[in-house]
């Protein structure tokens, strides 16, 4: 924050946190890196269905800003919906029927898209659902729609298309805890 002092001089006052611009909530297209849904070069539009959600998604430290920005669809669009058994886990004892595979595939695949990566991770441990993605984007797919791994209700959405939506309302929001709950895992 500036104040024009007497002399016409710019005097800075302190700094004010402020929501990032609407420009900066839709992913620049010359330099898109590799994401769960995107390879590095090809922009995609991640989104989540609720705040807390948005926010827990870029993993920020305690006292960080994220600005989360309220979207608009464009047009009329076709999701593949990944979360539909995202809370099952299959263990079979003997080969399935066909319908239980596939089920059990789809469990999986959600699992993968929701998987939290960390910005060391190699980019080739994006490569499956790269994969799958370009293969949804083929059958005529605008998007794909997985369950987040952080909290019970959140969801994620990836859209193809960074044209099929528009930047409405930016909010600013500070993280003030994280809440992580443990298990004890045998061995």
């Amino acid at each position: 924050m500036y104040q024009t002092g007497d002399d016409g001089e710019e005097i800075y006052i302190a700094d004010i946190e402020c929501a990032a611009s609407k420009t900066r909530m839709i992913p620049l297209r010359d330099r898109a890196g590799d994401g769960r849904v995107n390879p590095r070069g090809i922009p995609c539009l991640y989104m989540a269905t609720n705040d807390a959600t948005a926010v827990s998604e870029v993993r920020p430290a305690i006292g960080a800003y994220v600005t989360v920005a309220s979207m608009k669809c464009l047009r009329e669009l076709k999701l593949i919906d990944c979360s539909v058994l995202a809370k099952r886990q299959f263990i079979y004892f003997e080969e399935p029927e066909r319908d239980e595979m596939e089920k059990a595939v789809w469990s999986d695949i959600d699992r993968a898209f929701s998987a939290p990566a960390d910005r060391s991770d190699d980019a080739a441990e994006y490569a499956p659902t790269q994969i799958l993605a370009e293969l949804f984007r083929s059958l005529g797919y605008d998007g794909v729609a997985y369950k987040s791994a952080f909290g019970e209700d959140g969801y994620n959405v990836a859209i193809f298309n960074i044209d099929d939506f528009e930047v409405g309302r930016c909010r600013l929001f500070q993280v003030k805890n994280i809440t992580h709950k443990i298990e004890p895992q045998p061995g």
